[in-house]
Formats: structure tokens, sequence, C-alpha cells
């Protein structure tokens, strides 16, 4: 009867430890990627909030991390959802994003940006009707082309 108890929980580790491993292996960096989200959002806010006219308005925030690229990268996605009754000329000035992966992108506009826009759009503005006069745009940033090993999330 003991024999037979040790080959049962031999067995049964054989088959549950590369399951296990392979998990860890996959999820590892979890955890460490969640806080580099959260201080590049923090960051990019602090940044962002010094550049924001006095006539716009938060709706959203958004903090994502995937891979909307062809590549095997990690991407950490931040940006903010905010309403102005500025014009889109004025918004589009007041933003310098040359020297940064930023953008900003109005709600109104036919401009193709890829699924993450998309569903960001319909996660976070489902609830929202526009007015007239009113200018709803996504300011964002993104940190891009970090390993993907060890999130899921990234493959």
């Amino acid at each position: 009867m003991k024999t037979l108890f040790k080959v049962i929980i031999i067995s049964v580790l054989i088959i549950v430890s590369p399951v296990l491993i392979l998990f860890i292996y996959e999820t590892y960096r979890m955890p460490f990627n969640d806080l580099h989200l959260r201080v590049f959002q923090y960051n990019f806010n602090k940044f962002i909030s010094l550049l924001h006219p006095k006539e716009s308005k938060l709706i959203a925030e958004a903090a994502e991390i995937g891979n909307w690229a062809d590549g095997t990268y990690c991407q950490f996605l931040v940006g903010q959802f905010r309403l102005s009754s500025l014009s889109k000329e004025e918004l589009e000035k007041i933003y310098p994003y040359d020297f940064l992966k930023t953008g900003i992108y109005f709600i109104d506009s036919n401009e193709v940006l890829g699924s993450s826009w998309l569903e960001w759009r319909e996660k976070y503005l489902k609830d929202y009707k526009q007015k007239d006069g009113e200018n709803i745009y996504l300011i964002w940033a993104v940190d891009d082309e970090n390993p993907p090993d060890g999130d899921i999330r990234c493959d």
C-alpha cells in the first residue's frame, strides 16, 4: 500500500511539475509589469497635467498592457480621455508630442488607429454622448519594445 501511494505521488509530481514550471515562466513578470504600468501612468499624468488647458475636463483614464504591434514586444499604453470646448487645432498645438511616443486623437475623427483605440473608446466612453461644440480627445503615451517574456498579456 505504501508503494502504491509513493507511485501515485511521484506520478502526480511528474505530471504537475512541467505545467507549474510553464505557468511560472509565462507569468513571472506580470507583477513587475503591473508596477511598471502604474509608475508609467503616474509619470505621464504628472507630466501631462502641466499642459492641459483650463478649458479641458478629464472624462476617463486608461492604462493597458499588451502587444498591439506586429512584433513580439510588451507595450504599455496610458492615456486620458478629455473634453474641451477648444478647437482641434488649438488642442493639437498645446500637446507637444514630437519628442515622445505620444499623440492626440479626436473621437469624431475618421482616422483608423488600431484595435486598442477602438476598444478604449468602447470601454471608457460607451455611455458618454458628445454634444455640439465639444471636442472629446485622447491624449496618450506608449512605452514599447519591452521584452514579452514572462507576461502572457504580451504574447
